[in-house]
Protein backbone atom coordinates (compact mmCIF):
# COMPACT_ATOMS: atom_id res chain seq x y z
CA UNK A 1 0.00 0.00 0.00
CA UNK A 2 2.72 2.34 1.31
CA UNK A 3 4.53 1.93 -2.74
CA UNK A 4 1.18 2.80 -4.07
CA UNK A 5 0.59 5.99 -2.61
CA UNK A 6 4.87 6.80 -3.06
CA UNK A 7 4.00 5.90 -6.75
CA UNK A 8 1.23 8.41 -7.25
CA UNK A 9 3.03 10.39 -5.43
CA UNK A 10 5.76 10.57 -7.50
CA UNK A 11 3.94 10.79 -10.65
CA UNK A 12 2.13 13.86 -9.37
CA UNK A 13 5.15 15.66 -8.53
CA UNK A 14 6.45 14.72 -11.92
CA UNK A 15 2.99 15.93 -13.37
CA UNK A 16 3.47 19.04 -11.61
CA UNK A 17 7.33 19.84 -12.90
CA UNK A 18 6.15 19.73 -16.35
CA UNK A 19 3.27 22.24 -15.75
CA UNK A 20 5.30 24.43 -14.37
CA UNK A 21 6.49 28.20 -15.39
CA UNK A 22 8.57 28.80 -18.22
CA UNK A 23 12.29 28.56 -17.93
CA UNK A 24 14.83 31.10 -18.90
CA UNK A 25 15.23 28.74 -22.37
CA UNK A 26 11.77 29.80 -23.76
CA UNK A 27 12.63 33.48 -23.68
CA UNK A 28 15.15 32.35 -27.19
CA UNK A 29 12.01 30.62 -28.54
CA UNK A 30 9.35 33.53 -27.71
CA UNK A 31 12.42 36.17 -29.78
CA UNK A 32 12.34 33.26 -32.68
CA UNK A 33 8.74 32.72 -32.26
CA UNK A 34 8.55 36.99 -32.97
CA UNK A 35 10.87 36.96 -35.21
CA UNK A 36 8.63 34.46 -37.81
CA UNK A 37 5.44 36.23 -36.72
CA UNK A 38 7.18 39.44 -38.30
CA UNK A 39 7.90 37.69 -41.43
CA UNK A 40 4.84 36.18 -41.89
CA UNK A 41 3.59 39.71 -40.87
CA UNK A 42 1.26 38.32 -38.58
CA UNK A 43 -0.19 41.47 -36.40
CA UNK A 44 -2.06 39.35 -34.41
CA UNK A 45 1.22 37.31 -33.39
CA UNK A 46 3.51 39.82 -33.13
CA UNK A 47 1.65 41.66 -30.90
CA UNK A 48 0.95 38.80 -28.91
CA UNK A 49 4.51 38.44 -28.13
CA UNK A 50 5.38 41.86 -27.78
CA UNK A 51 5.19 43.89 -24.09
CA UNK A 52 2.16 46.27 -23.56
CA UNK A 53 5.36 49.43 -23.79
CA UNK A 54 6.55 47.84 -26.95
CA UNK A 55 3.30 46.73 -28.90
CA UNK A 56 3.04 50.34 -30.81
CA UNK A 57 6.42 49.84 -32.30
CA UNK A 58 5.77 45.94 -32.88
CA UNK A 59 3.05 47.16 -34.91
CA UNK A 60 4.72 49.61 -37.17
CA UNK A 61 7.60 47.19 -37.82
CA UNK A 62 4.45 44.88 -39.37
CA UNK A 63 2.95 47.28 -41.27
CA UNK A 64 7.01 48.55 -42.71
CA UNK A 65 6.91 44.81 -44.27
CA UNK A 66 3.66 44.85 -45.91
CA UNK A 67 4.93 45.78 -49.50
CA UNK A 68 8.13 43.55 -49.19
CA UNK A 69 8.43 39.72 -49.14
CA UNK A 70 9.93 38.85 -45.83
CA UNK A 71 11.39 35.54 -44.81
CA UNK A 72 13.49 34.02 -42.07
CA UNK A 73 17.04 33.02 -43.06
CA UNK A 74 19.25 30.16 -41.17
CA UNK A 75 17.77 32.30 -37.91
CA UNK A 76 18.86 30.64 -34.07
CA UNK A 77 18.34 32.74 -31.07
CA UNK A 78 19.70 32.33 -28.08
CA UNK A 79 19.88 33.74 -24.44
CA UNK A 80 23.04 36.39 -23.71
CA UNK A 81 22.81 37.00 -20.43
CA UNK A 82 19.95 38.81 -17.74
CA UNK A 83 20.47 42.58 -17.24
CA UNK A 84 17.81 43.79 -14.50
CA UNK A 85 14.71 42.71 -15.40
CA UNK A 86 15.16 41.41 -18.71
CA UNK A 87 16.38 38.44 -20.42
CA UNK A 88 19.31 39.72 -23.08
CA UNK A 89 18.78 37.24 -26.67
CA UNK A 90 20.82 37.44 -29.58
CA UNK A 91 19.76 35.85 -33.26
CA UNK A 92 21.97 34.84 -36.02
CA UNK A 93 21.35 34.44 -39.35
CA UNK A 94 19.39 37.00 -41.58
CA UNK A 95 15.51 38.71 -41.77
CA UNK A 96 15.81 38.56 -46.10
CA UNK A 97 13.20 41.46 -47.40
CA UNK A 98 12.39 40.58 -51.32
CA UNK A 99 11.40 44.20 -53.23
CA UNK A 100 10.66 43.27 -56.89
CA UNK A 101 13.80 41.22 -57.87
CA UNK A 102 16.59 42.89 -55.15
CA UNK A 103 16.92 41.07 -51.92
CA UNK A 104 18.09 43.12 -48.68
CA UNK A 105 19.59 41.81 -45.65
CA UNK A 106 18.86 42.96 -42.06
CA UNK A 107 21.52 40.86 -40.01
CA UNK A 108 19.58 39.93 -36.95
CA UNK A 109 23.09 39.38 -35.13
CA UNK A 110 23.89 42.69 -34.44
CA UNK A 111 20.33 43.05 -32.31
CA UNK A 112 20.03 42.28 -28.88
CA UNK A 113 16.21 41.28 -27.99
CA UNK A 114 15.32 42.80 -24.81
CA UNK A 115 12.60 40.12 -23.08
CA UNK A 116 10.83 40.08 -20.40
CA UNK A 117 8.13 37.89 -18.15
CA UNK A 118 5.10 39.85 -18.18
CA UNK A 119 1.28 38.02 -17.95
CA UNK A 120 3.36 34.75 -17.56
CA UNK A 121 4.96 34.65 -20.94
CA UNK A 122 8.09 35.94 -22.82
CA UNK A 123 8.20 39.02 -24.54
CA UNK A 124 9.83 41.00 -26.98
CA UNK A 125 10.19 44.59 -24.98
CA UNK A 126 12.79 46.10 -26.95
CA UNK A 127 16.22 45.88 -28.99
CA UNK A 128 19.32 47.48 -29.54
Amino acid sequence: MKINITLRCMIIIIILSACAPSNRSDASEATYKYLQALAEKDKTAVLNLACKAWEEQASLEVDALLSVGAELNNVQCQIEKEEGDYTLVKCSGLLDLTYDDEIRSIDLSKRTYYMQMEDGQWRVCSYK
